[in-house]
């Protein structure tokens, strides 16, 4: 009789979970920068200690900001990572060591889902691989992001608070200049520099011609490796090199991203005279100000570049691309961009201006010829679309309430799930259902408001019908009509589209 022994199959290993870690300290302080140590090697230690995982990497940035993510080197290329299948969960202290803008955390996050890597933030106790987390990471990241501008007000406040006492001058040295203490003192190496490009400009030579020589001399600092007449200007601009300081001269609004701008009237500016020794006397800099003033003058545009009637109106309907004017033998045509920077990149061929002309006018007399059929249809047409619409505003109030209402229900479980009033399971099951619930009157109310763009349409009609009514029959190309008719023209090899202002395309054959 035959025997038959079962062999039992090797059971499958279990797959490790690739687990990263991720941390941040925006200060260079030494606080931070040992709290940024002591997070880079708790990380490393508590993966690796897990059998169930696999350590996958540690991604850290050191001393950079949390409110704009394309600053972060290792934030990116943990998303890379992440994108390339290498990392199945990553770790992170807190909402605010991930980001301190909302919009990024919620999109990084979302993004992360889908490609199926959750990520844990600790102190939150927030695990985004759960249903639900969104929710609530949408509300503490909104708290990380209200603490980063509060941060950034507060330093803020400190620096004009020292700006008006005269203690605060500069966070970096400019050219010519080292920071010591706070304070700028004159660097031996770069001093002859400075005094180079004053000097050479006062002989007469001009910004572009200073930049060639500092470039051709290797003239090279460690903060500029290649010279620019911008440069060059800057320099002769600037009142540090006299022992005086104007501060903020830029700013940074109190709204995300955090991105400086120049300071044109918004805030004050505070002047302060002898903060710091002198490279340049007051007197060549004050001659060098009135040398720049006059040059200025001389080779200031004398008057406006001219734009004519079809200036910025005419696009390729090949490619795309604007067509511009250009005149030749005494004759005026318009051609693609592109096709005149290289005819391979777009066949199209010039046309002259004074056929546009033309076929402006034909297709005009046909518009005067058919208004009644061609737009007062439409209008009427238009006006009973619009009557029709107009039931819908006390809809769109209601839908706005019951929106408001579920917000306003959102936020009180949010608050009652903090503090403990009501399960997890009902807070994420009210939630979502709520969620679905706002997805869809948001919808509806987008439908209703595109109904609004009617009015525009429908008052761009009247206004071609009382020009055409109440005008004469245009013998020649008149420009004031033109702009009042048309909103632009596409060119194609054998015919022209004019786009008239209420949105109508009526296109005539060359």
């Amino acid at each position: 009789m035959r025997e038959v022994r079962v062999i039992q199959p090797i059971a499958e290993q279990a797959k490790k979970l690739r687990v990263a870690a991720y941390a941040r300290v925006s200060s260079d302080s030494a606080d931070q920068l040992n709290s940024f140590a002591t997070q880079v090697h708790y990380y490393t230690d508590y993966i690796q200690s897990k059998e169930e995982w696999e350590f996958a990497g540690m991604y850290a940035d050191e001393a950079v900001t949390g409110t704009c993510a394309e600053k972060r080197e290792d934030f990116q290329r943990l998303i890379e990572d992440c994108r390339a299948g290498k990392i199945d969960r990553v770790i992170v202290k807190s909402i605010s060591r991930f980001a301190r803008n909302t919009l990024d955390c919620i999109q990084t996050v979302r993004e992360l889902s889908m490609l199926g890597v959750s990520v844990e933030f600790e102190k939150e106790h927030i695990d985004t691989g759960k249903m639900g987390s969104e929710m609530i990471l949408s509300i503490l990241g909104a708290a990380a992001q209200e603490e980063s501008l509060s941060i950034s007000k507060n330093l803020k406040w400190s620096y004009r608070k020292r700006m008006k006492s005269g203690d605060f001058i500069t966070c970096s040295a400019p050219l010519g200049y080292s920071l010591k203490d706070n304070q700028l003192v004159p660097d031996p190496q770069e001093v002859p520099i400075i005094k180079y490009i004053f000097d050479s400009y006062l002989s007469g030579n001009s910004t572009s011609d200073i930049a060639r020589y500092l470039n051709a001399n290797d003239q090279s600092t460690k903060k500029e490796s290649r010279w620019h007449h911008s440069m060059i200007r800057y320099i002769l601009t600037n009142e540090k090199y006299i022992g005086d300081s104007l501060v903020q001269k830029l700013y940074t609004p109190d709204v995300l991203p955090l991105a400086r701008k120049k300071n044109s009237g918004e805030l004050s500016q505070y002047y302060i005279r002898n903060s710091h020794p002198a490279i340049i006397s007051r007197e060549v800099f004050d001659t060098v100000q009135t040398l720049l003033a006059q040059r200025n003058r001389i080779h200031a545009p004398k008057e406006k570049i001219k734009e004519f009637p079809l200036s910025k109106m005419m696009r390729c309907g090949l490619c795309g691309s604007t067509f511009h004017r250009h005149q030749d033998k005494h004759q005026n045509r318009w051609m693609c961009y592109r096709h005149r920077k290289n005819k391979e990149l777009c066949p199209m061929k010039a046309i002259r201006q004074e056929e546009v002309y033309q076929l402006f006018l034909k297709m005009y007399h046909k518009m005067t010829e058919n208004k009644e059929l061609i737009l007062k249809t439409m209008l009427d047409q238009l006006r009973e679309l619009q009557d029709k619409s107009r039931f819908s505003n006390a809809e769109q109030t209601d839908l706005n309430r019951q929106i408001t209402e579920l917000v306003r229900q959102n936020h009180s479980l949010a608050r009652l799930q903090t503090k403990g009033c009501i399960d997890s399971a009902i807070f994420i099951e009210r939630c979502n259902r709520n969620n679905h619930e706002l997805e869809r009157l948001r919808n509806e109310l987008k439908k209703m408001r595109e109904s609004d763009t009617l009015s525009n349409v429908i008052s761009n009609t009247e206004l071609l019908l009382d020009q055409l009514n109440g005008s004469e029959p245009m013998m020649e190309f008149a420009e004031n009509i033109f702009k009042g008719t048309i909103q632009n023209l596409i060119v194609f090899p054998d015919k022209i589209v004019f786009r008239l202002i209420n949105g109508i395309n009526l296109e005539e054959r060359r």
